[in-house]
């Protein structure tokens, strides 16, 4: 009879995973849970007990998208703070080269 273990790193890595995604608004929350995710994910990975490793290549997909999406958030928030995305800096590049 075979049974069916599962794998908690695995299942912790992807509800990491989960919770990176949704906390990506703040950025530092978000990469750090996805770190966490992928670290978990391939530590689920290596461990050879448990033969079924899907969920932890989820928790490493997912927590992948999770850190990306963080750093997304963070040069967006650097653009928007520095006054890039407003226009100023483009605006007075703009007017000093016409003169």
């Amino acid at each position: 009879m075979q049974e069916n273990k599962t794998n908690v790193k695995a299942i912790i890595s992807l509800v990491l995973a989960c919770l990176s995604i949704i906390c990506c608004c703040i950025w530092y929350v978000g990469m750090i849970l996805g770190i966490a995710a992928v670290i978990l994910g391939i530590l689920a990975m290596r461990d050879n007990k448990v033969p079924k490793s899907d969920v932890a290549i989820a928790g490493i997909v997912v927590g992948g998208v999770g850190i990306a999406m963080g750093i997304a958030v963070a040069v967006m928030y650097i653009l928007v703070y520095s006054g890039i995305a407003a226009g100023d800096i483009a605006s007075t590049s703009f007017y000093m080269n016409r003169g």
